[in-house]
């Protein structure tokens, strides 16, 4: 079987990774404050699974404000958990 002659060029017949070259695209320019965010997002910081229980008008109140937010709900969970355990520890 012999090979048919292309009529053009195929960009899956070679790799262009060696001379890809995205030069055009400007880096962005981040100010303090989105710099020192995305360096906080960057922290990872080891999660756990755990299960209480909870009342049920207290779940459904969750749910309906991390629907409102657009977030889910152990996000929504755990930014009201620090930010009460903030503000006890506070106080103190």
């Amino acid at each position: 079987m012999s090979k048919k002659k292309s009529l053009g060029h195929n960009p899956l017949s070679y790799s262009t990774r060696a001379h890809a070259s995205f030069d055009f695209i400007a880096p962005s320019q981040k100010n303090e404050e989105e710099q020192a965010e995305s360096d906080h997002r960057e922290k990872k910081v080891n999660k756990v699974t755990a299960s209480y229980y909870l009342e049920e008008p207290v779940v459904d109140k969750v749910r309906n404000l991390a629907d409102q937010k657009e977030t889910s709900y152990s996000a929504l969970v755990n930014d009201i958990l620090k930010d009460s355990l903030r503000d006890i520890t506070s106080e103190s």
